[in-house]
């Protein structure tokens, strides 16, 4: 005897996504890509009603990745279709897929580089990044006697505070640290692996923390007391 169930499949329901998303294309052949391209202007001609991350997702997901290869991002259905028709070298980009894959790097910048509401956009958008600011600035609490989150993203009557604390070594130090680590924990959730490491003077310790020289509590720790310390040093004057 052969028995079949039958049940209607269920709703399919869309979840909150990002602002903005990355529409990626592959096909065998520059001609192949051309048509692919074109199939998808059609497709969203016909169904602009289409939720855009779900079209993200199925063309990251659901489909083989070949040697042409097309990607650009866009925020609306009708963005989508601009690009896709107009073929902008500005907005799309075309390559070829390189075997084997060239070899990738991250490179760590030191002070200097800081600024009030970097990473902002992530962190009120990107899951991943906001755990690790979140992380990151619990195990600081006790180094800063302060959440290095009300120096990062500060309330907006609080900015111009905020940016004065920024510019303290003892507050700069770590809030690059933290930044730099969530932003490379953040690409390698997306699979982005790099081959081999390198930063200057902070950097070198967000480095030497996703390769495992140190925890990231004992990182945190050592960058939160040289941030002090240089502090101190630079009030004191150099020495006579």
């Amino acid at each position: 005897n052969a028995h079949v169930v039958l049940e209607e499949a269920p709703t399919a329901v869309s979840s909150a996504s990002r602002p903005v998303q990355l529409m990626v294309l592959s096909a065998k052949t520059e001609t192949a890509l051309e048509a692919a391209t074109a199939n998808l202007a059609e497709f969203i001609k016909e169904h602009p009603e289409t939720d855009l991350a779900d079209m993200a997702f199925t063309l990251k997901e659901g489909r083989r990745e070949f040697e042409y290869r097309r990607a650009f991002t866009c925020s609306t259905a009708a963005d989508a279709l601009e690009i896709l028709e107009s073929r902008d070298a500005k907005r799309m980009k075309t390559s070829q897929a390189r075997s084997p894959r060239p070899r990738l790097f991250f490179v760590f910048p030191g002070q200097g580089t800081q600024q009030v509401n970097m990473g902002r956009g992530l962190y009120e958008s990107e899951p991943v990044f906001r755990s690790e600011v979140d992380r990151c600035s619990e195990i600081l609490k006790p180094h800063l006697g302060s959440d290095l989150r009300e120096v990062l993203f500060p309330a907006d009557e609080n900015i111009e505070d905020a940016r004065g604390r920024l510019n303290r070594t003892s507050i700069t130090q770590p809030a690059i640290f933290v930044i730099e680590y969530a932003l490379a924990k953040l690409w390698e959730s997306w699979g982005v692996k790099p081959d081999a490491m390198i930063g200057h003077s902070v950097g070198e310790y967000v480095a030497a923390c996703l390769s495992g020289v140190l925890s990231l509590e004992d990182a945190l720790a050592v960058l939160a007391e040289r941030g002090r310390m240089r502090r101190i040093v630079s009030a004191r004057g150099p020495p006579p």
